[in-house]
């Protein structure tokens, strides 16, 4: 609990602080040019650097001995290459492919770094796979995650706190089902201690600045998505034995993507090619506003992050819930949009 009031006062101080000095150093940018039309006085840009710096700092005050230890330098050092091509594509545009290939290039050292200095093995005692089945599912468990949420970023405010409600499920599950319910040997314990405790820094520290990405206040660009997708990767990775719990809330977006790439490839499009067919496109479509989609999207993380929470240790009921909601939201886009045809393409000129 004290880790949880301290990660939101260090964040907040933080943020205010990079508020004040690139208002006072006028490092300021347009948010008219990017997704908030109504907005049109500037606001301070890159404030990425101030997201970082908070989460770097809460770390440094609150849980100063973890940087002695490997896993948080893993995290902060392959993070660099992310940041570095996020800052590249912000400044002049690059190819998707060029990013796609550094995602799968961090997550592949990612992995091979994450298999030397880890050795906890829950999902040994339950199921044995093949190392490089283990391997492969990483890396697209690596790539999905931050692409999925990078193409789900245009409307403020909406997919940031769907980041923080990921980081809080991860903490909900280490604290209240598997310390509960599994016998937890002593590197075990401390590995999942580790994982709790940056859940709930990263859960707090993404709230406080998806309050102020809001209007927006700030601008923070695709560097922090980058970051914070990565990061939710990263944790989710050393409890993927429970994947089903957060594949269910993130259900939305990640579905989401596995349909715009399998629609675009029907179409004959390329699947990496950026269009207006996303979910929050396609609920402007019929109408919706951007209040309503937002709210949608929150609720329904929020409520299957419960329902999947109080499912405990019963995994049948968990792959149950999650292949529901796989057939209904699939079967649904088939029948309206392949059956009945009905048109979902977003025009963002139709906004004004």
């Amino acid at each position: 609990m004290q880790i949880l009031f301290l990660s939101i006062l260090i964040s907040s101080i933080i943020a205010i602080v990079g508020l004040y000095l690139f208002r006072k150093l006028k490092i300021l940018d347009t948010p008219w040019k990017y997704k908030d039309l109504k907005r049109k006085e500037p606001v301070p840009r890159l404030m990425w650097i101030f997201l970082i710096l908070a989460t770097i700092l809460t770390i440094i005050l609150l849980l100063p001995w973890y940087w002695h230890y490997k896993e948080i330098w893993a995290l902060f050092w392959w993070a660099v290459f992310l940041w570095i091509i996020a800052i590249i594509d912000d400044v002049k545009w690059l190819s998707p492919k060029l990013r796609f290939l550094v995602q799968i290039l961090v997550a592949i050292i990612w992995i091979v770094w994450w298999a030397i200095i880890t050795h906890f093995n829950f999902l040994w005692h339950i199921v044995q796979i093949p190392y490089w089945l283990w391997v492969l599912i990483s890396i697209v468990w690596f790539v999905l995650i931050i692409n999925s949420f990078n193409w789900f970023d245009w409307i403020n405010w909406m997919w940031a706190w769907v980041a923080s409600i990921g980081f809080f499920t991860i903490a909900l599950l280490i604290k209240f089902v598997i310390f509960k319910h599994y016998n937890i040997s002593p590197d075990e314990y401390w590995h999942l201690v580790f994982l709790l405790n940056l859940s709930l820094i990263m859960t707090w520290v993404s709230f406080v600045f998806t309050i102020l990405e809001f209007k927006p206040f700030w601008l923070l660009r695709d560097v922090w998505i980058m970051f914070l997708w990565y990061v939710l990767a990263y944790l989710s990775l050393f409890t993927w034995w429970k994947i089903w719990i957060l594949l269910v809330v993130l259900s939305l977006v990640i579905f989401d993507a596995f349909w715009v790439i399998i629609n675009r490839l029907k179409n004959k499009q390329n699947p990496m090619k950026w269009d207006y067919t996303h979910f929050h496109h396609r609920l402007m479509k019929h109408w919706w506003t951007r209040e309503e989609i937002r709210a949608f999207v929150w609720i329904w993380a929020i409520f299957f992050m419960v329902v999947m929470i109080l499912q405990w240790v019963n995994t049948l009921n968990k792959i149950i819930i999650f292949s529901m909601i796989f057939i209904i939201f699939f079967w649904s886009h088939i029948y309206l949009y392949w059956i009945k045809k009905i048109p979902h393409w977003f025009w963002k000129r139709e906004e004004n």
